[in-house]
């Protein structure tokens, strides 16, 4: 699923991988476009079943430029180094894995899987289960939104 990679030594083809890394990402950006305007916001989020969810205030930028065009492309990176050379200027590179996901954005209503998204937030950066009850007043203090995903690619460059 997803746009062909230039490079096919760095493509990652496995789902396993491309989970791995969205659970070691610390963050990802989230990039966004209203007509001719592009947006991209640095954002925490949490996976549940390959969706990725975010919260964020009531309104906003964000939820302006999503009401206009809901759809997304979030990418989120782990591993990263980078590469020097004493050779040559152009021999200086990254180390990185990266995924890329994008598809539609929906707005999450629903209180119940509003509440599993913020335990799903909490827990990836947390790194525990929480055992909490969202109240009524907390799901609606935020906005969850969920991004679904249509198109998922990874690509890394790693150490030889």
């Amino acid at each position: 699923m997803g746009h062909p990679v230039r490079r096919k030594d760095r493509e990652i083809l496995d789902p396993a991988e491309l989970d791995e890394i969205l659970e070691r990402a610390l963050y990802g950006h989230l990039a966004l476009c209203s007509g001719n305007e592009p947006y991209v916001v640095p954002l925490c989020f949490g996976v549940i079943k390959g969706a990725v969810y975010f919260h964020c205030a009531r309104e906003g930028r964000k939820l302006d430029m999503i009401a206009a065009n809901p759809r997304g492309c979030f990418q989120a990176q782990c591993d990263e180094d980078l590469v020097r050379s004493e050779v040559r200027p152009c021999g200086w590179g990254m180390l990185y894995k990266s995924v890329m996901i994008s598809g539609p954005i929906t707005i999450v209503e629903d209180e119940g899987e509003k509440a599993a998204a913020l335990l799903a937030i909490m827990k990836k950066y947390a790194g525990e289960e929480f055992s909490h009850v969202f109240s009524s007043a907390e799901c609606a203090s935020v906005t969850v939104f969920r991004l679904d995903p249509h198109e998922r690619t990874g690509k890394a460059r790693r150490r030889t």
